[in-house]
């Protein structure tokens, strides 16, 4: 069970796809599901997508493709739809805990990057993240810092700095130990090491809002 730019530059999903990625996602043969993270300089839409989609076995507890597709195409449709995803895994078994984390996560994209709605999205965030630690998303897996990086988007849009820099500091220390188990698998490495590179210029704008001008300029020298 694993997790995963609608960009305003071109380069957003490709990474997604890759075949450094997919590779890495066969490895465990448990994920489903796709994840968007993103922060625009308005606050309102997305910068950054990273999208994950389940192998093997964990495919036939996941929910429909439907949510998925219409966060691709940026369409207002996604919000109904990924309510609806949501419904679903919230009525099946408790012990499907990976499609339930992965419907929580896409609703409360839909909410945050089409809604505009960042409270409720945190709700949704929020509950996805508790579910983790009873899951098979390792917390050292890129799955896991991508659902602490959704969050602090939330938590930045909210003007919540702290919880923000605290979400962004669990998601990088994660990518961190991510780029160590990637040991041999140079294209994953390299990928992990620029999500961890947009993970840091996010935290650095946020410790700039927290007056944390020295820790800023630090990071954004680490990068």
């Amino acid at each position: 069970m694993h997790f995963m730019r609608l960009t305003l530059m071109k380069a957003a999903h490709a990474v997604v796809s890759s075949a450094a990625y997919r590779k890495s996602g066969s490895r465990s043969g448990r994920s489903r599901g796709r994840l968007a993270l993103s922060v625009s300089k308005a606050g309102a839409f997305f910068l950054s997508v990273t999208l994950l989609w389940g192998l093997g076995a964990a495919a036939a507890q996941a929910p429909g493709r439907a949510c998925t597709e219409l966060l691709q195409a940026q369409d207002a449709k996604a919000v109904a739809a990924c309510k609806a995803q949501l419904d679903e895994a919230e009525s099946g078994p408790a012990t499907e805990r990976m499609a339930r984390i992965v419907a929580d996560d896409e609703y409360g994209v839909a909410l945050l990057a089409i809604a505009h709605q960042p409270k409720q999205a945190l709700d949704a965030f929020d509950s996805g993240i508790e579910l983790l630690p009873a899951s098979a998303v390792k917390p050292d897996s890129l799955q896991w810092a991508v659902a602490f990086w959704h969050r602090a988007t939330a938590y930045q849009q909210l003007g919540q700095w702290e919880r923000a820099a605290g979400d962004l500091g669990t998601a990088e220390d994660t990518l961190t130990k991510a780029i160590a188990a990637a040991t041999g698998n140079a294209p994953l490495g390299q990928h992990l090491t620029q999500l961890r590179q947009r993970v840091r210029a996010q935290h650095a704008d946020v410790l700039e809002r927290l007056g944390k001008h020295s820790e800023a300029q630090s990071m954004r020298a680490t990068q």
